[in-house]
C-alpha cells in the first residue's frame, strides 16, 4: 500500500467514525490524532507504513465503538458555562465551588509553612520566594487527580520530582541575593509547571493533542491569572489607601496575609475557572494572537532595523540581552498560543503569514543576541547569568527555527499544522532538562554565587 493509499484509508476511517456519530470535528481530529501516534510508534518499531496503519486500527477498535466512547467521554469533560446570576445555583456547582476554596486555602496555609520554623517573610524574603511554586503545584497536581483520576502508577515520579525539589532548592547554601538564588526563583516554577504538565497529560505527554491540550491550557490560564492578579492588586491598593486615610498603616499586614495569601490561591482560581469557561477563552484567543502577532511584527522588525546601527549595543548592554531572550520567549508563546486554538487540519492563512515572518524576524534578532553573548563571554568568561542566558538563547532558537521551517512546509502544501504541532512536542523534553539544569546543577557549579 503506498503512502498516498494509506492517507485515503485514514480519510475513509474519520468520514466512517463522523458517519456514524455526531461527533464536532476537533473530536475527529483526536481521533485521527490517537491513529496517527500509534502508528508512529509501530513505524520506530520497523512496521511498513500500511502494516502500521492496519494493526493501529485494529488497537483503537471499531469505529462504533470508539465513535460511542468518545461522545460519552466528551459528557464526562464538558465545559459548560456557569449559571445566571438570576438561577439558583446547582448542588454540584456549590461543591465545585467549595473544593475550590479548599484549595486555594490549603495552597495559601502551605505558603505560611516557613512561619512553623520561625521563618518570618519580612526576614527571609528569599525563602519564600524560592519555594512559591512548591506550595502551589502540588494543590494542582492533587486537585487534578482527584477530577481526572489519572493512573496511580504516576504520583510516584511525580511525587519524587516535587521532593526532590523541595529538598534541593532548600539545601543549597546560596550566598545572599546572588545570581543563582535569582535564576532558581525565576526558573523552579517553570520547571515544575511542565512537571504539572505530566499530571494533566496524564502521562501521554509524547503524544500531540495531550501536549497541545495543555499548551492550550497554560496560556488559557495564564491570561485567567493575570486578570484576577490585576484585580487583586487593585483591591490592595485601595484598602491601602482608605487605611492610610484614617492613620492606620496595614501595608505589613496585606503583603503577608493578604496579598501573598491571594498569590498563592490565583493558580488554583484561574484552573478552575479555564475549565469552567473553555469556550469562551477559546474564542477570545484567535482574537488576542490577531491583535498582537501583528503588532510585534511590526516592534520586531524596527528593532531590528535600529539593532544593525547599533551592534556593539548587543556586546555592552547586559540588561538589552535579557530583554531580547524575554522577547523572543513571548514571540514563541505567542505563535504556540495562536497555532492551539487553530484547526489542525485548516489551510495556510494571513495570520500563518505573519506568524511566520514574525518568527523570521525573530530569528535574526536571536542570532544577533547570540553574537553579543558569545562576544560577552570571550571578553567577561562564564558567568551563571551568562551560562543560563547562553542555553536559553540556543533553545529559542532551535525552536523557532523547527516551528519556522515546518511552517514554511505548510506554506508550500508539503506538510500540515500537525507538522508544527508534532515539532513542539518533540521540544518539550529539551525544555525540561534545560530548565532542571538551570535549578540543579548551576547553583553547585558556580558554588551558589
Amino acid at each position: 500500500m503506498r503512502s498516498m493509499d494509506v492517507e485515503s484509508e485514514i480519510a475513509a476511517w474519520r468520514a466512517e467514525i463522523a458517519a456514524k456519530s455526531h461527533l464536532a470535528t476537533e473530536d475527529l481530529g483526536e481521533l485521527e490524532d490517537h491513529l496517527r501516534d500509534e502508528m508512529e510508534a509501530l513505524r520506530a518499531a520497523g512496521l511498513a507504513e500500511d502494516e502500521a496503519f492496519l494493526i493501529a486500527v485494529r488497537r483503537m477498535g471499531s469505529s462504533t465503538v470508539l465513535a460511542g466512547e468518545l461522545a460519552m467521554a466528551n459528557l464526562d469533560r464538558t465545559w459548560v458555562q456557569l449559571p445566571r446570576a438570576d438561577e439558583p445555583p446547582e448542588r454540584g456547582n456549590r461543591q465545585e465551588m467549595g473544593l475550590v476554596v479548599l484549595a486555594a486555602m490549603l495552597a495559601a496555609a502551605l505558603g505560611k509553612a516557613p512561619l512553623i520554623f520561625g521563618v518570618q517573610m519580612a526576614e527571609r524574603m528569599d525563602v519564600y520566594a524560592r519555594n512559591i511554586a512548591l506550595f502551589v503545584i502540588p494543590v494542582l497536581i492533587g486537585g487534578y487527580y482527584f477530577v481526572r483520576r489519572f493512573h496511580t502508577s504516576l504520583l510516584a515520579p511525580l511525587g519524587a520530582a516535587l521532593a526532590f525539589a523541595a529538598v534541593a532548592v532548600n539545601a543549597y547554601p546560596f550566598q545572599g541575593e546572588g545570581s543563582t538564588l535569582l535564576l532558581t526563583v525565576l526558573h523552579l516554577p517553570m520547571l515544575l509547571w511542565l512537571v504539572f504538565g505530566l499530571a494533566y497529560t496524564a502521562g501521554e505527554w509524547r503524544n500531540v493533542r495531550p501536549v497541545w491540550d495543555f499548551i492550550r491550557f497554560t496560556g488559557e490560564f495564564v491570561v485567567y491569572s493575570v486578570l484576577i492578579g490585576l484585580g487583586g492588586l487593585v483591591f490592595m491598593m485601595l484598602t491601602t489607601a482608605f487605611f492610610s486615610a484614617i492613620g492606620l498603616p496595614v501595608e505589613r499586614f496585606l503583603i503577608e496575609w493578604v496579598g501573598y495569601s491571594g498569590l498563592l490561591g490565583i493558580p488554583v482560581v484561574a484552573a478552575y475557572l479555564v475549565e469552567k469557561k473553555r469556550s469562551l477563552i477559546e474564542n477570545i484567543a484567535p482574537v488576542l494572537a490577531r491583535i498582537f502577532i501583528p503588532m510585534f511584527l511590526v516592534m520586531t522588525v524596527t528593532f531590528l532595523v535600529a539593532s544593525l546601527t547599533r551592534l556593539q549595543a548587543l556586546v555592552e548592554d547586559r540588561n538589552l540581552l535579557i530583554m531580547v531572550d524575554l522577547l523572543l520567549a513571548l514571540v514563541t508563546a505567542m505563535v504556540l498560543y495562536d497555532l492551539s486554538a487553530r484547526d489542525s487540519e485548516g489551510p495556510f492563512t494571513n495570520v500563518d503569514l505573519m506568524s511566520l515572518m514574525l518568527m523570521g524576524t525573530a530569528l535574526i534578532i536571536d542570532v544577533l543576541a547570540l553574537g553579543g553573548i558569545v562576544a560577552r563571554l570571550s571578553q567577561f568568561g562564564f558567568s551563571p547569568n551568562r551560562a543560563a542566558a547562553l542555553g536559553e538563547n540556543v533553545l529559542l532558537l532551535v525552536n523557532l527555527a523547527g516551528l519556522a521551517y515546518f511552517y514554511v512546509r505548510f506554506q508550500r502544501g508539503k506538510g500540515s499544522r500537525r507538522d508544527i504541532l508534532s515539532w513542539q512536542v518533540r521540544c518539550m523534553p529539551a525544555y525540561l532538562a534545560w530548565l532542571a539544569w538551570v535549578v540543579f546543577a548551576l547553583p553547585p557549579l558556580y558554588r551558589f554565587i
